[in-house]
């Protein structure tokens, strides 16, 4: 293997890293994204409907 070789290899495996960790952000955040509406609106209309209960 010449430098070279070694250097685009090891560049692959960063890009290849970081898509990885990229994609599982944004996983992470359509995650957190769709828990945050129904909390949001358990909070706001909670009371509301607990109270005509």
């Amino acid at each position: 293997m010449t430098t070279s070789t070694l250097t685009r290899s090891s560049s692959t495996a960063g890009a290849a890293v970081l898509s990885v960790l990229g994609s599982m952000l944004a996983i992470a955040v359509i995650a957190i994204g769709l828990l945050v509406v129904p909390l949001a609106a358990a909070l706001v209309f909670g009371p509301a409907l607990l109270e005509r209960l």
